[in-house]
């Protein structure tokens, strides 16, 4: 799921980085992150972040391997 503006590309920062932060607290992560975005969100911005996260859901970041 590709971001197409800068509110979109904060929305992915900030979802990503709480859930990287704390991936076993999914029940708040929509309210934490409209919470500490610097813009007011538009209702495009609110529809997208749900879109997101639970794009993000079943599509986890994989801790890359160094080993």
């Amino acid at each position: 799921m590709e971001p197409t503006n800068d509110h979109e590309r904060a929305i992915v920062h900030a979802v990503n980085q709480k859930l990287q932060e704390r991936p076993k607290d999914r029940a708040s992560i929509i309210r934490d992150v409209a919470g500490s975005l610097e813009f007011d969100m538009t209702q495009r911005d609110s529809e997208f972040l749900v879109s997101y996260v639970r794009w993000r859901l079943t599509h986890p970041i994989c801790p890359v391997n160094t080993k």
